[in-house]
């Protein structure tokens, strides 16, 4: 019997932003609210303790925030102090090991799986996801484990000439190298009338790619426009922000979110956020395996604004490398 259910009350700690931003680019506090009622239902009686990282306030719509504010006040919602080591997700699987509790997210935690081994126990770890036209589904997990090999450091052989390994201190000075023996003039000037002249290269005519129809190839390819085609801004910001960058212009930006295949930026335009999203393909050359790896919560970073989606009102980012 797992330690959740030890003292017979199932008790709960829910990853309130995970659960919001299930299926979506930006967290909905009633889609949250929904899977809360939802588990309820299916187990009554469960002690329920939502938490959410601390920008949740800001990132979702503003119609939402005063509700917020309230489940907030009245303690049905909690938030890691500003500036936690591990934000969120640390503080989550600091209460759930303190209370013994069960962890209610479809987060996997594999930074924090060593320090956490309880997260592979029996019944520590469930998930949940809305099905269109059925409700919520929440099910035990198992949680997917990180990489905890090292990479291997490759080491320098270096073998003095006398066949010795150089030891602190050696001076290791690189061998002349020898140039090659001129050949004599004769010789080349009888070897040159032989080479025949060289034929000029043919000339390919470059294709003319216009920039429109790079951009628009981008938009029609990027995960982003692949996702759930509701609008993320609203019409007059976003038009706003359309207004003020262009296409290929570089803006700074503040990671709020993650998703299964990017990130989601926060641009500050006048004192108002804007959502827009840098999927893992526009993070590095070679492409990170998660976002995760590159980025962090709360960080700052200087994109490229690569393309747009118009019909989701959302811009997609790239990366710029330091």
């Amino acid at each position: 019997m797992s330690a959740a259910k030890s003292k017979g009350k199932l008790r709960v700690v829910v990853d309130g932003s995970n659960l919001a931003t299930e299926g979506r680019s930006t967290p909905s506090l009633p889609q949250l609210r929904d899977a809360v009622a939802s588990f309820l239902v299916e187990y009554p009686g469960a002690e329920m303790l939502v938490v959410v990282d601390a920008t949740f306030g800001h990132r979702i719509v503003t119609s939402e925030q005063a509700a917020f504010k309230e489940l907030e006040a009245a303690g049905d919602i909690v938030s890691p102090p500003a500036g936690s080591v591990g934000r969120g997700d640390a503080f989550i699987l600091k209460i759930a090991e303190r209370i013994g509790g069960v962890v209610l997210s479809n987060d996997s935690f594999q930074e924090f799986q060593s320090d956490h081994p309880w997260l592979f126990e029996e019944d520590r770890l469930i998930g949940g996801k809305p099905v269109p036209r059925v409700g919520w589904i929440f099910t035990a997990r198992v949680p997917v484990k990180g990489s905890a090999r090292p990479a291997p450091v490759k080491k320098l052989a270096i073998v003095l000439p006398d066949g010795k390994k150089p030891t602190i201190g050696t001076t290791l000075t690189p061998k002349a190298v020898k140039a090659a023996p001129k050949a004599p003039k004769a010789a080349v000037a009888k070897s040159a009338k032989k080479v025949e002249p060289a034929q000029p290269a043919a000339k390919t005519p470059a294709k003319k790619t216009p920039a429109k129809a790079a951009a628009k190839k981008a938009v029609s390819s990027s995960p982003a426009a692949k996702r759930d085609r509701a609008p993320v801004n609203s019409e007059e910001l976003f038009t706003t922000f359309l207004t003020r960058f262009k296409v290929r212009s570089h803006l700074e930006g503040t990671v709020v979110g993650f998703t299964s295949h990017g990130a989601i930026i926060e641009v500050s335009m006048d004192g108002q956020p804007v959502q827009c999203y840098a999927p893992t393909t526009s993070l590095g050359d070679p492409a990170p395996a998660r976002a995760r790896d590159v980025l962090k919560r709360g960080s700052s970073h200087k994109f490229r604004f690569s393309a747009v989606d118009k019909d989701r009102r959302i811009a997609e980012l790239s990366l710029v490398a330091p």
